[in-house]
């Protein structure tokens, strides 16, 4: 896939999406190694289904209210049977800590799976993340049991190892769900990186790295994927 390079230099202030609130969320205080995490948690405690949603890169501008995490939960509050929690990784505003540069990310992932399992005990856990926040759900979900699969979105494989040897490999399910135009993968890197993880591809034309051009039908695509057994 290529030789994985450095992050350009983050800028000092990242401009952040504001702050959004659906329906039917609360906002709640995740307990994590590093301290608490702003996180907000929808759908009822028999839920069917439960989803984590992790935000791109925390010193980019990255957060639970960047648009493509929130047009994916927005799509999985319109549906019945699911629970889900979003929340800004250590660091983001409202969350404890510092960033880790993926390291200690993994372990706030594992924090808001806890919480979930424990809101909605008897559902079907599944992870989702954007850019950076698909590289460390990737690993959470390859570290934590019982996590049925994983909606890679925007993978940015020039940035971030998705190499199934560099920590413990996911064996759930698996989906990419790639722009023709992203900037940071492009679509012969999606191929090889589907193949080295046995992921199915989805590729979407004429899209970039953030979706711009159907925030809506990349959402209902990844909550199919993550819903299985729905009716749509």
């Amino acid at each position: 896939m290529g030789r994985v390079v450095e992050l350009p230099p983050p800028p000092v202030e990242p401009i952040r999406s504001p702050e959004v609130t659906f329906r039917g969320e609360r906002a709640i205080l995740l307990k994590g190694p590093a301290g608490v995490l702003d996180a907000r948690l929808f759908g009822p405690s028999d839920a069917r289904y439960a989803v984590v949603v992790c935000h791109p890169h925390p010193l980019y501008g990255g957060s639970m209210h960047s648009p493509v995490p929130l047009s994916i939960s927005k799509g999985l509050s319109e549906r019945g049977d699911v629970a889900y929690v979003r929340f800004n990784f250590r660091g983001v505003p409202k969350s404890e800590g510092m960033h880790d540069h993926g390291r200690g990310e993994i372990d706030d992932v594992a924090a808001a799976l806890n919480a979930l399992r424990e809101h909605a005990p008897g559902a079907s856990v599944s992870l989702c993340g954007h850019s950076f926040g698909s590289w460390v759900g990737l690993k959470a979900a390859g570290r934590e049991p019982g996590v049925d699969r994983v909606a890679l979105v925007g993978p940015s494989i020039r940035f971030f190892q998705f190499d199934p040897k560099d920590g413990a490999p996911f064996d759930g399910r698996l989906a990419i769900f790639l722009g023709t135009e992203d900037e940071f993968c492009d679509p012969e890197e999606g191929k090889k990186l589907a193949e080295i993880l046995g992921a199915e591809l989805r590729l979407f034309d004429g899209f970039d790295h953030h979706f711009m051009k159907s925030r809506r039908a990349l959402s209902e695509q990844v909550v199919k994927f993550l819903l299985p057994e729905r009716s749509f």
